[in-house]
């Protein structure tokens, strides 16, 4: 068996410490779901299970992680539930829709260890993202260790990005462009990056991301780094991000208080383009959320 074999049979065993489970409308959305580095569980059977165990019958590891799926529209009826998942000795990830608001999004903070926010609605991908991220093994390896650090830094948001495999800058650039909307990366404290790279790529190049990623960020910002080689990948490369610490305003839609004065904002039609705008104090040009 190859040192690659050895890895993938550790990374697959490895995958019976995480557990996704589901709160609210992703309670039904993921049930039945298989993901390869980890084991889905509805919430109630994972409460119920002793603690640091696995389900029952399973030849799984001890639960390290939990990432639970969250409807921040139903948080209300959920927060009982978050806050067992929470007091389970593990780690406890938070993956929320990007268009989540504030107030709920600091509830949810405040209930969990950290908080992802996903692209848009599509929850289950982010999930998968960031399963792919912590456990693929590599070159370099990135751990739930490396992903506890870096989120205990606020709240954090994936992005993922493609290029040539001979254009990391363009992957790099691509994977912030791929940040919900709303996110400021600028002042960022920590970050993520994993790397995957075909079989004809110089690892040489996961050099080039680690310098293209830094620019984009603050100085001090504290980032840690892994890389795969994907065997079915032809000519390309593809930068993970997991960004941490990050500003969060995510823009608005029609009915929502106008930032100024609170009224509620109005859509207007310019040609093909839609804008918010303000009747009551006449602030205009506000970045509109598109659901």
């Amino acid at each position: 068996m190859s040192h690659r074999d050895d890895l993938r049979e550790a990374a697959d065993a490895l995958g019976g410490s995480v557990v996704v489970c589901g709160l609210g409308a992703y309670a039904d959305r993921l049930a039945g779901s298989t993901f390869r580095n980890a084991r889905y569980a509805p919430v109630a059977e994972l409460l119920a299970e002793p603690t640091g165990a696995s389900t029952e019958g399973s030849t799984a590891s001890p639960t390290a992680a939990v990432v639970v799926a969250l409807d921040p529209e139903g948080l209300g009826e959920s927060t009982e539930s978050l806050r067992a998942l929470a007091g389970l000795d593990a780690f406890t990830v938070a993956v929320v829709p990007s268009g989540t608001g504030a107030d709920a999004l600091s509830a949810v903070r405040e209930a969990v260890d950290a908080v992802l926010l996903a692209e848009g609605a599509d929850v289950e991908a982010a999930i998968g993202s960031f399963l792919a991220t912590v456990q693929e093994p590599g070159f370099v390896n990135l751990d739930l260790t490396d992903a506890e650090t870096v989120l205990s830094s606020g709240v954090a948001a994936l992005g993922t990005g493609t290029a040539d495999r001979d254009a990391p800058a363009s992957a790099v650039s691509r994977a912030f462009d791929g940040l919900p909307a709303g996110i400021d990366a600028t002042d960022a404290s920590a970050v993520l990056v994993d790397v995957v790279v075909d079989p004809a790529t110089s690892i040489a190049a996961a050099t080039d991301v680690i310098a293209a990623v830094r620019e984009r960020i603050g100085d001090d910002a504290n980032v840690i780094w892994g890389g795969t080689v994907d065997e079915t990948a032809a000519d390309a490369l593809a930068v993970r991000l997991v960004v941490a610490g990050v500003r969060h305003a995510p823009p608005l839609a029609a009915g929502d208080p106008c930032p100024r004065c609170g009224a509620s904002l109005s859509t207007y039609r310019f040609g093909a383009s839609e804008t918010l705008s303000c009747d009551a104090c006449g602030y205009s040009g506000i970045s509109m959320r598109r659901d």
